[in-house]
């Protein structure tokens, strides 16, 4: 209760510094909405309300395809929500909102490497790796209006190609808002 009231006491000892004469005013009505709101936050937090959802994994070993894939990231360093699944390769989205949605892909050597950004079985976006002297890659981020629920994941298109792992291929996505 103390560190309470300590608290709004700083509040309002800086309210009235900024604010002057007008300040008992704005320090009254801060002091209703903080006690108005009391607890709201730990409901969110609760509730879920403040989770912003994100992930970033690495592929963990060199893949080789020759047809349509979903590639699996499986070497996960974030997953806020566990709403990624390294074992199917697919972000389900908790909730409705615009999110950021990342790929950097790496051929193998000289390979190119054809893939795309597919959300709920429907391509997004095309992407490949270019032909070349040396390892060659190409990042991919994309803003998706997505519902619940839907499904977004990197797939390989065909042809029989080589990714490169470690940590040069990765897939991520957030919640912007």
């Amino acid at each position: 209760m103390l560190s309470r009231r300590f608290g709004l006491s700083l509040i309002c000892l800086s309210v009235e510094i900024v604010v002057g004469l007008n300040a008992s005013c704005i320090s009254e009505d801060l002091i209703r909405t903080l006690i108005a709101t009391k607890g709201s936050c730990k409901n969110d937090i609760k509730q879920g309300n403040v989770d912003k959802p994100a992930f970033f994994a690495f592929l963990r070993s060199d893949l080789t395809s020759s047809g349509t894939q979903v590639i699996k990231f499986q070497d996960v360093r974030i997953n806020v929500g566990n709403h990624y699944n390294p074992t199917t390769g697919m972000f389900t989205a908790p909730r409705p909102g615009i999110y950021q949605i990342s790929c950097t892909i790496v051929g193998f050597k000289t390979s190119v490497f054809w893939y795309q950004i597919t959300v709920n079985g429907s391509p997004y976006t095309l992407g490949n790796t270019s032909r070349g002297d040396s390892w060659n890659s190409q990042t991919s981020t994309v803003l998706i209006d997505l519902k619940k629920g839907d499904r977004v994941y990197v797939e390989h298109r065909g042809g029989s190609q080589t990714v490169h792992a470690n940590t040069n291929t990765y897939f991520s996505g957030y919640l912007l808002q």
